[in-house]
């Protein structure tokens, strides 16, 4: 086995971000409605806008976010040899996120947020993108709920599209999936919620070290076996091993596995999509946004598998370049690569830390 190389992980975000982006038009049709208006072949480009350019939605925002919570955190570890405030400071970039939503700048969860770093800085991230309402009302509270303490009792996939970052920095499976559910937990309580999302880091930190995808599944099912309310979502994963293992794989079998817009469905649909397709980028991800559900989440989480696997290279060139935002995308994943790597696990320069503070 390899583990991964800075291919790999602008890959898991390039091809998460071009997932959400194809998907993202077609969010609220019906496959019926897909088929009819663009043929039976579906979706297979950017079609939102006449120049062909695709957006990015809040998928993609807080998923960067994440990334920018988890590498503030390294860096606090790092300088001030404090460990263990990922959740905290994860928390903190959520709200910096929720600030960038336009609205909420004036409310009580925003006023003691620092306004420092690189990401909050982007203005093309200060966009509203049809955020999910779990999301808003979770970080408007000012609380951040826990698995323990649940701040509702959401099973949405908003905790597990914005996961990825987790599993690309945390080598030990087992650490990523306990943190995976920690931060999706801090706004869907439902331990479906969270355990799908700690699955997803798990098998994204074992694609990440060189495992294959069936193998880094039952790695993480494993892990998941040992957390209470674990039969929901691992019903979920096994009907999407079952259904890979038919041939022809379509759009209309998805059907089988839900809509994806709650976590163990979008988890489910996104593992059936990358399984059908594991050396092909493109088809995994179009099957992935041609159903009747949430297919810019779907699109996002098969696009980072694959991503993930298949390395940046293996994504159509016309998708990346007609991406909104992917230069600032993949400069992010260039920095989890770096902090992944790097052997003192810590970057000082002066550089470094005015991007990330501590």
């Amino acid at each position: 086995m390899n583990q991964a190389n800075i291919s790999n992980y602008t890959g898991c975000l390039l091809g998460g971000a071009v997932g959400d982006a194809l998907g993202a038009p077609t969010e609220f049709m019906s496959l019926y409605s897909i088929l009819e208006q663009y043929g039976p072949e579906g979706v297979t480009n950017y079609i939102e806008f006449a120049d062909g350019h695709g957006e990015i939605t809040d998928d993609t925002q807080m998923l960067l976010f994440t990334a920018e919570g988890l590498l503030r955190s390294f860096q606090r570890a790092n300088i001030r040899g404090i460990g263990g405030a990922y959740q905290l400071i994860c928390h903190h970039s959520y709200l910096r996120w929720l600030y960038t939503q336009q609205d909420w700048h004036s409310d009580n969860a925003l006023k003691e947020i620092s306004l420092d770093g690189w990401m909050i800085k982007q203005e093309g991230l200060h966009q509203r993108r049809a955020p999910g309402n779990t999301c808003l009302s979770a970080l408007k509270s000012g609380k951040s709920g826990t698995m323990e303490e649940p701040i509702n009792n959401s099973k949405g996939c908003g905790g597990i599209m914005r996961i990825a970052p987790v599993g690309l920095l945390f080598n030990e499976a087992r650490d990523a999936f306990k943190i995976g559910c920690e931060l999706a937990a801090m706004t869907h309580g439902h331990p479906t919620g969270h355990l799908s999302s700690g699955v997803f880091a798990a098998i994204i930190s074992y694609l990440n070290a060189g495992f294959d995808l069936p193998n880094a599944i039952s790695n993480a099912v494993t892990i998941l076996k040992d957390y209470p309310g674990h039969e929901e979502t691992l019903r979920a994963i096994h009907k999407a091993l079952k259904l890979a293992e038919i041939s022809d794989p379509s759009f209309q079998k998805i059907k089988n596995l839900g809509e994806g817009w709650i976590a163990e469905e979008a988890l489910s649909i996104s593992l059936y999509c990358a399984l059908s397709y594991p050396g092909n980028f493109k088809k995994a991800v179009i099957l992935a946004i041609n159903h009747s559900g949430d297919t810019d989440s779907t699109g996002a989480l098969t696009g980072n598998l694959l991503g993930l696997t298949l390395g940046e290279e293996k994504i159509p060139s016309k998708w990346i370049e007609n991406l909104e935002l992917s230069g600032l995308i993949k400069t992010t994943g260039v920095d989890l690569y770096k902090e992944a790597t790097s052997k003192s696990r810590g970057l000082y320069s002066p550089e470094w830390q005015k991007k990330y503070p501590s």
